[in-house]
């Protein structure tokens, strides 16, 4: 009896932490609004953001989610914003262009005073062809990189959650 007490309350120890671990888990994939003194953007749900985004990165996301068969070790949807210092416009934007199969859309323009570059690729990465969605603005001496890869077959249930990352991503 004396360690069935103690033993029943760190089950229930045991039962409310794993319910908050959970609980916050699935928080960490819901819509949140990044805010940074460079950028801001809109993680739709269904991503995860990494605290510690690898080196050279300033943001990196992903789905929880993978392809399947050939492209079952590529995520259905990765994220990353980059940050191009005393770099030229031009030169980012074909620099991007470089490794695609092909160009299916570009634009550029002027947006809040800021040149920008939209552009949609196709791109082979490890024999598995990924469409990826570039926003490319200059700010002064930097030009910041927003891609977005999406699996193809998948693109009509993402497309709502690249636009909304896309479009709100921009320069303070």
């Amino acid at each position: 009896m004396e360690i069935l007490i103690p033993g029943l309350v760190l089950v229930g120890l045991m039962v409310w932490a794993s319910t908050r671990i959970k609980r916050n888990a699935s928080r960490a994939f819901e819509r949140e609004q990044i805010e940074t003194p460079e950028f801001s953007l809109t993680k739709p749900e269904g991503m995860l953001s990494l605290v510690d985004p690898p080196d050279g990165l300033l943001f990196s996301a992903y789905s929880k989610e993978f392809g399947t068969d050939a492209a079952g070790r590529v995520r259905k949807i990765t994220a990353e914003v980059r940050r191009f210092l005393y770099a030229h416009f031009d030169e980012i934007v074909e620099r991007a262009k470089a490794d695609s199969i092909s160009v299916v859309s570009e634009q550029t323009g002027i947006i809040s005073g800021n040149k920008c570059a939209n552009m949609l690729l196709e791109r082979n990465v490890d024999d598995v062809t990924l469409e990826e969605h570039y926003k490319i603005i200059a700010g002064s001496e930097v030009i910041y990189q927003l891609s977005v890869a999406v699996l193809p077959e998948y693109k009509d249930d993402l497309q709502r959650g690249v636009d909304d990352m896309l479009n709100s991503f921009s320069l303070p």
